[in-house]
């Protein structure tokens, strides 16, 4: 069972709100520098980014709260953001120029995080983890939900209807995409929504897996001390038939020249290696793209590994027998060597890499099935490291919501 509930939202100003809300993922400042479009911030850097500074020092860390602490109470004073007055749960869609993708916004108890009612996919790194820990301690703030999905519900997707049929809804659009907005506030709708996801059997993590985990942590932390537990999380979930995952390929840049008939050589002893004559991005599983020194070769496995699940992933099948043995990139998370690249606009950033690099070698996977995630998740596995590029992405600052909110 999932275990949901409204919440109170913060919500930027229809007035404002496209240039408040930076609807395009990748445009991030890592760094924390200002990012002002026609003299206002956007949300992400001004309440988030900050926080990520190097080197971090405790009087860094402090300061970056400060501000913003301050800067969040600028832009409420200032009408620039507006806290409701009622909690909610959402409706959720954005519609691309091909498809769309639909589904409820809400708080969920992270004790089913505990209780392992949701099911997980990915390892976390304990900085991370830390790093969100103290962020969400400090500034109790939320500024996009993790993604979870489950098996379609004739009762949620009923209600989802109903709601979007009303049409009173909020919207902010680029042109990529346009992200729509539906409150529901009825007391008895809410209800039905509750039960109904009490009712789901299993929930898995799409998308969040630090937030999820430091937030749990914070939470157990916070009860041992006997403070005011932050026990939720907001959650978007949307439905396998909704979920989107798209391919995830990766770049090796090789510590020395590679000789490529010696490469096609050793590759031949565990792959089936067919030229091409166009870049090739898989659909079929257990089938790699590979693109070196201008051209391209489709590769097939002939052995699919059957110890587990997740062994018969093609990230893992690339990384076992390709990868590690053939580059010595045993550590593809932090090997400088291997660049992970996922997306719409993955193949072109290969393309651009790979003519600025000569002696880059792609290899491009196809994207995992949303009934893959879900075994290697019941099998209590972990996907190897960027095995998903999931969408959708939800822009930073669309709703916000925090703890123990102050604001009237």
């Amino acid at each position: 069972m999932a275990s949901i509930k409204p919440f109170m939202a913060i919500r930027p100003n229809p007035l404002f709100a496209d240039r408040l809300v930076q609807t395009t993922p990748q445009v991030q400042s890592v760094a924390g520098d200002p990012l002002i479009t026609d003299g206002l911030p956007v949300l992400k850097i001004a309440l988030e980014i900050g926080a990520r500074k190097r080197p971090e020092t405790p009087e860094g860390q402090a300061r970056a709260y400060k501000d913003i602490e301050e800067e969040l109470d600028l832009l409420v004073s200032t009408g620039r953001l507006i806290p409701e007055q009622k909690t909610a749960i959402y409706v959720y869609e954005v519609m691309h120029k091909t498809y769309r993708q639909t589904g409820i916004w809400a708080l969920t108890n992270l004790g089913d995080y505990i209780d392992g009612t949701i099911k997980t996919h990915e390892l976390t790194f304990s900085d991370s983890v830390r790093r969100i820990k103290n962020y969400r301690r400090n500034t109790r703030l939320e500024g996009s939900p993790i993604l979870m999905t489950y098996a379609p519900s004739v009762t949620i997707n009923r209600i989802i209807a109903e709601t979007i049929a009303k049409n009173n809804r909020t919207s902010l659009s680029n042109h990529e995409a346009t992200h729509i907005l539906w409150r529901i506030e009825d007391e008895h709708t809410i209800n039905e929504l509750i039960t109904a996801f009490a009712e789901v059997k299993a929930v898995y993590l799409a998308d969040g897996h630090h937030r999820l985990e430091s937030s749990s942590l914070l939470a157990v932390e916070q009860r041992s001390k006997g403070e005011p537990a932050f026990d939720t999380i907001g959650s978007l979930y949307m439905a396998s038939d909704q979920l989107r995952i798209q391919e995830f390929n990766r770049v090796v840049f090789p510590s020395e020249p590679v000789d490529k008939k010696e490469l096609l050589k050793r590759i031949y002893e565990h792959f089936e290696i067919k030229g091409q004559n166009a870049p090739v991005q898989p659909r079929y599983c257990h089938t790699i793209g590979m693109y070196v020194a201008g051209e391209w070769f489709e590769l097939k496995p002939y052995h699919i590994p059957g110890h587990s699940v997740s062994a018969a992933i093609d990230a893992a099948i690339l990384q076992e027998q390709i990868l590690s043995p053939l580059f010595g990139i045993t550590d593809p998370v932090n090997d400088k060597r291997l660049k992970c690249i996922g997306g719409a606009g993955a193949m072109a950033e290969i393309m651009a890499i790979t003519d600025e690099n000569p002696e880059a070698i792609a290899f491009t996977l196809c994207p995992l099935s949303c009934d893959q995630l879900i075994a290697v998740a019941d099998a209590g596995e972990i996907l190897p490291p960027k095995s998903t590029w999931i969408d959708p992405k939800i822009p930073y600052g669309l709703l916000l919501f925090q703890h123990q909110m102050h604001w009237k």
